[in-house]
């Protein structure tokens, strides 16, 4: 577990109690009946953040001590294409992955790497011909990690053809104003960190009921049921438009030919 993960899952910890001491107050105040079913909601918050906190005293240990042989990397990573992402419920990873899969029945070396893990700061820069960077939005607001290695990288990606995608159930919405709030926030990520991604992809994402904590899973399940989305929590329900995935890796892959041709 990274520092990075190590302190977000504190303060998801922490903001679980916290909203579950408020839900279980106010409940008490109400009494009977609703103020009973806060009390019971309050307390599942503050046993998963109790349970998140937890989680992480144990993954705290996995950390690396400084100068220890897991901060020693043997090599640079090379390819021709990476496909970097942040993933929560694992969506993104699979986005990326298919998009490696594109890459390499195209003829280049491509590999997914997860911004959080060391060989996204190994990566040998002058092997690469392209980049792509991905995350999920949750709450309007990307993964903190991918932000991080996009301020970090920025001029490395500038340097190259390189897209963004970002990976939300709104871009599935049926609501044209929350799609539409979607492709704003994938289309501002990049610059506020000072990239200038020559694609931008807006990718609907999935219901990932069996991947949810309890909390989580309640919420989105009772947000599923506003929206008319599947309720079923015993399976997840995927979004995703491939071929809209399939078409931004070929673009990338005519930018590169373009590329190759003008310095021919």
């Amino acid at each position: 577990m990274t520092l990075l993960r190590l302190l977000e899952s504190w303060a998801e910890g922490l903001l679980r109690i916290v909203i579950g001491i408020g839900l279980a107050w106010i409940g008490v105040v109400e009494g009977a009946g609703y103020g009973a079913f806060l009390e019971v909601v309050g307390a599942v918050f503050i046993a998963a953040g109790i349970g998140e906190i937890w989680f992480v005293e144990f993954g705290a240990h996995e950390l690396p001590s400084p100068g220890s042989t897991g901060d020693i990397h043997p090599a640079l990573v090379t390819c021709d294409v990476p496909v970097f992402y942040a993933t929560t419920e694992g969506h993104t990873r699979r986005v990326a992955e298919q998009l490696v899969a594109i890459f390499r029945d195209g003829g280049f070396t491509s590999r997914a790497i997860d911004v959080a893990a060391s060989d996204a700061d190994h990566v040998d820069w002058t092997r690469v011909r392209a980049a792509i960077v991905g995350a999920s939005l949750h709450a309007h607001r990307h993964q903190r990690s991918v932000g991080a290695f996009v301020r970090e990288h920025a001029d490395d990606l500038n340097g190259h053809p390189s897209a963004f995608f970002s990976v939300s159930l709104a871009a599935a919405s049926a609501s044209p104003k929350e799609r539409a709030a979607a492709a704003a926030l994938a289309r501002a990520f990049p610059s506020v960190s000072g990239w200038h991604a020559d694609e931008t992809l807006c990718v609907a994402g999935r219901l990932a009921y069996t991947q949810y904590g309890l909390v989580t899973r309640f919420i989105m399940k009772r947000i599923a049921r506003r929206h008319g989305a599947p309720t079923d929590t015993t399976r997840d329900h995927e979004f995703t438009n491939w071929d809209e995935v399939a078409r931004l890796g070929d673009r990338i892959a005519r930018r590169i030919a373009d590329r190759a041709t003008r310095a021919a």
